[in-house]
């Protein structure tokens, strides 16, 4: 039988070791990983699930939550496939510079002339409006969206802009489930 003396100098053991040795595995596991949306990409196939899925969870859209801890899923934004991470403290789309041409919407050309407060401190925006937005079932027109001046977003954020005008969403057991 463990004595408790036992028990609390193992548990003093391995706090010391995670705050002496923790760093060097976070290190260790940037250099040798991918960036997230890299990982993201090459396992799309298991970020959304496909139709048939659907059908199976009465028209649902059931995500899985990625290694990452967040959602990610793929949706089409005039027609193109644009990689996102879902973020319910977003009140909008925000498209990265890069998803927003790859969308064909002429970032440099657009107004940066809106001022946004985000976890990253005030930047400033353009403001447009998607004339599609779709994934699998759901499929939405003029929705509004922000892009990020070039260079200071790295990947598209879903927000509310989509996520309000579903029927519902919610997460369970380490799924998003977005319902259209």
């Amino acid at each position: 039988m463990t004595s408790p003396s036992k028990v609390f100098l193992f548990a003093i053991f391995v706090a010391a070791f995670v705050a002496y040795f923790g760093d060097h595995f976070i290190a260790l596991s940037n250099k040798a990983g991918e960036s997230i949306k890299e990982v993201a990409h090459k396992s799309s196939n298991e970020l959304v699930f496909d139709k048939a899925n659907m059908a199976e969870y009465n028209g649902d859209i059931r995500v899985p939550i990625a290694q990452d801890g967040h959602y990610w899923v793929t949706i089409e934004v005039n027609g193109v496939p644009v990689l996102f991470v879902v973020d319910t403290g977003a009140s909008h789309i925000s498209l990265s510079y890069q998803d927003a041409r790859k969308a064909g919407l002429d970032p440099e050309f657009l107004s940066y002339d809106k001022a946004f407060k985000t976890a990253n401190g005030v930047t400033r925006k353009a403001v447009t409006n998607l004339d599609r937005v779709s994934m699998d079932a759901i499929e939405m027109s003029n929705v509004t969206a922000s892009v990020s001046q070039q260079g200071q977003m790295d990947v598209s954020l879903l927000g509310m802009s989509f996520l309000s005008r579903l029927s519902g969403f919610m997460v369970e057991d380490g799924q998003l489930i977005l319902r259209p």
